[in-house]
Parts: C-alpha cells; structure tokens; sequence
C-alpha cells in the first residue's frame, strides 16, 4: 500500500480537559498542533489540528520493548485512531488497519513488528463501525 508523507506530523501532550468521547482510559494524549496530511493508497487525508489521539495502545507489561510513543507507530497510530474515531463512514476497519501497517512499514519498522501490531490492531480495534 502506497505511503507518503510530507511533513512529519507535530503534536504536543493535548490539555487536561480536551474533551474526547472517542477515547477511554487514562493513558496520556496527544493534540496535533499543525493539519497533517498522509497519502494511504490512492487517497490523501488531513488530521486537522487539534485532533487528540492516545498513541498506541500497547499494554504496559510490554511498554519496556514498545513504548506508547514508539517512533514507527506514532504517526500510524494518529492516523488509525482517527479512523476510528471519526471517518468510519469512509474509511472500512480493514483500511485503516493495513493503513495503519503501511505508515508503520513507511517509518522504519520491521515486517514481523508491523505485522504484529497490525494483528493487535485487526483483533482488538474497536471504532465506529
């Protein structure tokens, strides 16, 4: 699958009151500062700023080997979180989850750690659908 992406998406930890139905748990969260454009197959998508994601969801007995903030997963992470949370109606769940696999592979992970995360992400992903 396709991948481009300009410019290196710019966020900052989002306000403590940042209203965020789409999320749950307490895990920390992240305000994209600047509209951040990502090329996934043939389309072009913008995450406005101001949009406030969790990162990923990695369980914390395994934050030693994969952080939240794990640099090939943090922006896939931004653009997966979105598609779940609000462009459902376009985007189908398999598309946002190998989506979310290509912007891993496009920022440096392996195979078999995108291939992992991508399973976690099939199997336990819930949005809007």
């Amino acid at each position: 699958m396709q991948v481009q992406i300009p410019k290196r998406l710019r966020c900052e930890l989002a306000p403590r009151n940042a209203e965020t139905p789409w999320l749950t748990g307490r895990g920390t969260r992240w305000q994209v500062i600047d509209d951040w454009w990502v090329q996934v197959g043939e389309r072009w998508y913008c995450v406005p700023a101001g949009y406030v994601f969790d990162g990923s969801s990695i369980p914390w007995w395994l934050w030693w080997l994969f952080p939240p903030t794990y640099a090939p997963a943090f922006e896939a992470s931004c653009w997966h979180d979105i598609c779940y949370s609000h462009w459902y109606q376009e985007v189908h769940k398999w598309q946002a989850d190998d989506g979310f696999k290509a912007i891993m592979l496009y920022n440096g992970a392996s195979r078999p750690v995108a291939w992992g995360f991508h399973k976690a992400v099939s199997l336990f992903g819930r949005g809007g659908w």
